[in-house]
């Protein structure tokens, strides 16, 4: 339910195999035969299902259009795409996202997010859902949806001031939004994930993806890990990681060394809900930005960290680009491999900015107890942003 205190009806989790992740068609099938027992479990009610496409799956470029008004963007949106991609335009479907308006060549623009995805696609999960008695009433771009889990800390017209970038790591890529309050001004895809890092530690240990992962993913708490601002421990408070966090650790610690130290640790700002002063419970989790804690390592991670490092700070040089003078304020990290928080230090630090864990579902702990197959509402679920986000994204569009 919505509202300013929104309650959890239900909830559930289905993880997908490794090895079907990314093969359309076999994921679609394994969804088919599992998604309706998983709602009769959870108690779902209702037919009516709002959806996004995964990223992978979705064109998302930045364009400058000329002479563009909002009445005839789509068209020319299309005609652009048709020219750069060699499509027909009725074969993707397009949804751009106005940005600002920007001067190219001295001739008045509009910069634009396209979002396109192909119109095969969109029907396949369509017809997924239809095979699972479900009614699709909206297709939503993950950036746009993510953004909505956090729509509730921007409802005052001074929060439009406050400019956020939100690094989504998954798996199997790592999504980037930058938003001015609610706005998004900013979107990219990055072929970056943590099957990156796991085919780095299988090829160094001659082992599988899934062997790798659990190693990589092995004793890592959370909890542990990364403490709120009052408690986060001093250096030699601080515990040395555990299995091949220690590699990842040591590569960290590497090139913070040969990187200037460009913030302190008074520097990790939280942010605070701006009618109450309260740091709100979705971002109550503060990354410092101090060095991470090293160690004994046997993987060399540093050249995909500097090129996951480099991208971001790409995509904050053309945001200040495009706003001359706004910079960005802070970091939201979020998605599964967030949990690798030390992974999310780094990135900081290299970009210069404090930074918070964001878990979107955080609000809703306070409803009554209701079963949530696959995973535990009242731990920390950063990778649930573009769900909840689709919770409150409007239907049929």
């Amino acid at each position: 339910t919505r509202g300013d205190a929104p309650q959890l009806v239900a909830a559930t989790e289905l993880a997908i195999p490794d090895g079907i992740r990314f093969d359309t068609e076999q994921s679609c099938a394994y969804i088919a035969d599992h998604l309706p027992v998983l709602l009769k479990e959870a108690g779902f009610k209702g037919r009516r299902v709002v959806c996004s496409v995964p990223c992978q799956q979705t064109h998302i470029q930045h364009m400058q259009i000329p002479g563009a008004d909002s009445a005839s963007l789509d068209s020319l949106v299309k005609n652009q795409l048709q020219i750069q991609l060699g499509c027909a335009p009725d074969a993707v479907v397009v949804r751009p996202v106005e940005v600002a308006d920007v001067l190219r060549d001295g001739q008045s623009a509009k910069e634009v997010i396209c979002f396109a995805i192909a119109r095969d696609t969109v029907m396949q999960y369509v017809d997924l859902l239809k095979r699972c008695k479900l009614d699709v009433v909206g297709v939503h771009g993950e950036p746009l949806v993510l953004l909505r889990a956090f729509d509730h800390l921007h409802r005052r017209q001074d929060d439009e001031t406050v400019n956020t970038i939100y690094i989504d790591m998954g798996w199997g890529g790592t999504k980037v939004a930058i938003s001015h309050g609610k706005k998004l001004v900013f979107a990219r895809t990055m072929q970056v994930g943590g099957r990156q890092f796991d085919q780095i530690i299988a090829e160094a240990l001659n082992c599988d993806l899934s062997v790798a992962r659990q190693r990589r993913l092995h004793g890592l708490d959370i909890s542990a890990d990364v403490q709120s601002p009052s408690q986060v421990p001093t250096a030699q408070q601080s515990e040395q990681p555990a299995g091949e966090m220690a590699a990842l650790s040591s590569a960290m610690a590497k090139a913070q060394a040969e990187s200037p130290n460009r913030f302190t640790d008074s520097d990790a700002a939280v942010a605070t809900d701006q009618r109450s002063g309260q740091v709100p419970p979705e971002l109550k989790t503060s990354i410092p930005p101090g060095h991470a804690p090293s160690g004994p390592g046997q993987v060399d991670f540093s050249e995909l960290l500097d090129s996951l490092c480099d991208e971001l700070s790409m995509c904050l040089r053309y945001h200040r680009g495009l706003f001359q003078g706004r910079g960005v304020d802070r970091a939201i990290f979020l998605g599964g491999e967030a949990r690798q928080t030390g992974l999310c230090r780094h990135i900081a630090r290299a970009l210069g900015l404090p930074a918070q864990l964001g878990d979107p579902i955080a609000r809703l702990r306070h409803a009554p107890s209701r079963p949530t197959p696959g995973f535990d509402i009242n731990q920390s679920q950063p990778g649930w942003a573009v769900t909840y986000g689709l919770c409150s994204a409007p239907a049929d569009s």
